[in-house]
């Protein structure tokens, strides 16, 4: 990991511990408009310094805000900080554009990230009781490491065994991750200063008591550090070199044996706590598996301390019509079509989002339905929620909400578009039959010399016949509004296309063989 950015850490993590408590509300627009991505327009209110600081400074137990403001202060009278600005997951992302108080910002890299993201969920198991005051030297680096995996090197390994997975048996599935892991740390073997393969099964032991606890909180994901933790250990190893430093002389296998134990059983009791109804370990273990597949992204950014600003990002965010972005379609799902949105629910006093496909041959089929991070459909009230066929409008300010929600839109082709494509298939299959049941000759009782072409069709019962046939050509040949509308019909459409081959290759046969009538 490179150096992070110290001097900002107090306040980062500060904020990053409470985004309720200096966001007045955050509003994002989400517009279904392709196949493949989505656009996202995300802005936050956020209040004046001045009125955070006394609020936060409470609440989050050693954040000296006079220091803050005697260390960052600038030449202008802004503050120079770093900003938690959103959570975002671990899928392809374009176009990302952020801007604070009208100025357009960068945010630090995802290494650096990773760490400010390990030390709050540090801060977070010391206020459960479920991490050591004093922790081990080593724990920051180990989880800033999760929070930053996966790599590309264990994504090729584990297509290889995802590729023939069959992801409704679970037994099978811990066998290929188990399978896929292995071979993943055996093949970066230059990577430790010890014999990895002594220790890999005892290690292996404990990480999968750790994702069976991951199962009953999160979405399971095969490429989560969070819950898998041994495929970042290579990362580890490597940025420690990369920094210069010796890693037999600095972390050991006792070393990481002891940091998977120790993380092993705050998780577990952590778990145990929180279906009693723990709020403090709750928050832990959200925020530690919750890392594992997003990320949050900070910018470094120049704020006013006396007067309130927006925060504004807008990015192209990868669609996908499973709750699990790397888990491959079932048959249902490939035919039903639901795109799933994951959004952050609780990162401002309230939330507004909105949900609206910028096709007008698509419609939203009925209300969309929320779910949780495990899938549980979310029937708590809000104070506003509305639908129609166009768009979904969420809007809530309850203080115990779910932090994030995934929205599963169900697509469908708005009515006059569907009923026109189911008119066009019945009417070519019933021209394939009439083509069949006149062309083809009865099987005669008494052998007969009548000819087959004047039991066949004459050319207007066959042109008659195949007027459909353009019908149908121009619904396969017309352009799609967007990829969005294709997807969606897709399957019908490759019905229809069906169908077309088979009249033309019917007359085609019937040509050829019985022949058709001039006159």
């Amino acid at each position: 990991m490179s150096k992070p950015y110290d001097r900002y850490d107090q306040a980062a993590l500060a904020l990053l511990s409470d985004l309720q408590g200096w966001r007045l509300r955050a509003i994002e627009r989400v517009v279904l408009s392709s196949a493949l991505w989505s656009e996202r327009d995300r802005e936050i209110h956020v209040k004046p310094m001045t009125e955070v600081m006394g609020e936060i400074d409470l609440r989050n137990r050693g954040c000296d805000w006079r220091r803050v403001l005697a260390r960052h202060r600038t030449p202008d009278g802004n503050l120079e900080l770093v900003l938690p600005i959103a959570e975002l997951p671990k899928i392809p992302l374009l176009d990302l554009t952020i801007t604070v108080a009208g100025n357009p910002v960068y945010r630090i890299t995802k290494d650096e990230g990773a760490r400010i993201e390990a030390g709050h969920v540090i801060h977070l198991g010391k206020i459960a009781g479920l991490i050591p005051q004093a922790t081990p030297v080593h724990l920051l680096d180990f989880l800033a490491s999760l929070f930053y995996c996966p790599s590309h090197a264990y994504q090729a390994v584990w297509e290889k065994y995802h590729r023939f997975s069959m992801e409704n048996f679970d037994a099978w599935m811990e066998s290929a991750i188990h399978d896929a892991q292995h071979e993943y740390l055996m093949s970066e073997w230059r990577q430790f200063p010890f014999d990895i393969a002594r220790h890999y099964s005892e290690w292996q032991a404990l990480a999968q008591r750790i994702g069976t606890v991951a199962r009953r909180h999160v979405v399971p994901d095969c490429l989560s550090g969070a819950e898998n933790p041994l495929i970042a250990l290579p990362h580890l190893f490597r940025e420690i070199r990369e920094q210069g430093r010796e890693p037999e002389r600095i972390i050991g296998s006792p070393d990481i044996q002891l940091l998977l134990g120790l993380l092993c059983v705050a998780v577990e009791e952590a778990d145990a706590r929180a279906h009693r109804g723990d709020p403090d370990a709750a928050k832990f273990i959200s925020a530690y598996f919750g890392y594992g597949y997003r990320w949050m992204a900070f910018a470094k950014c120049s704020i006013p301390t006396d007067k309130p600003f927006t925060i504004s990002m807008k990015e192209k965010r990868a669609i996908y019509f499973s709750p699990n972005s790397r888990r491959r379609l079932s048959l249902l799902e490939y035919w039903r079509k639901e795109a799933w949105q994951m959004v952050a629910f609780a990162d401002a006093e309230t939330n507004h989002v909105v949900v609206t496909i910028s096709d007008t041959a698509v419609r939203l089929k009925h209300r969309p339905i929320v779910k949780d991070e495990v899938g549980g459909t979310i029937r708590d009230s809000v104070d506003e929620e509305a639908n129609t066929f166009e768009l979904y409008l969420r809007y809530d300010s309850s203080r115990d909400r779910k932090e994030r929600i995934y929205i599963k839109c169900p697509l469908r082709l708005t009515r006059i578009h569907s009923a026109m494509l189911w008119v066009t298939m019945v009417i070519t299959a019933f021209g394939i039959y009439l083509l069949l049941s006149r062309g083809l000759p009865p099987i005669p009782e008494k052998p007969s010399k009548e000819s087959l072409v004047s039991r066949g069709l004459t050319a207007k019962d066959a042109t008659l016949i195949l007027v459909p046939v353009a019908f149908a050509a121009s619904f396969l040949l017309i352009r799609d509004t967007s990829t969005l509308s294709s997807f969606v019909r897709r399957i019908r459409q490759s019905i229809l296309l069906f169908e077309l081959f088979a009249l033309l290759a019917t007359a085609f046969i019937l040509l050829a063989i019985y022949h058709i009538r001039v006159g």
